[in-house]
């Protein structure tokens, strides 16, 4: 073999352990702000709204509910 050749197969098999890590359930990240469950319950302080309070239920607006990034 070559060096091109051994350049070519390395590249071939760094792509494909990428897409099989990626589309096969390889590690990520566990989103933050739901702690990876992807339904947030947050109540914060904020002066502008009337009663002063913000509150977030529901699906988690960072990972869209999947629960990972």
């Amino acid at each position: 073999m070559d060096l091109a050749s051994v350049l070519i197969l390395l590249i071939v098999m760094g792509a494909a352990a990428f897409f099989i890590t990626r589309f096969m359930g390889g590690p990520r990240l566990i989103c933050t702000r739901c702690d990876g469950t992807g339904h947030v319950d947050e109540k914060w302080a904020d002066p502008s709204k009337p009663g002063g309070w913000h509150k977030l239920e529901g699906k988690c607006p960072k990972c869209k509910g999947k629960g990972k990034v």
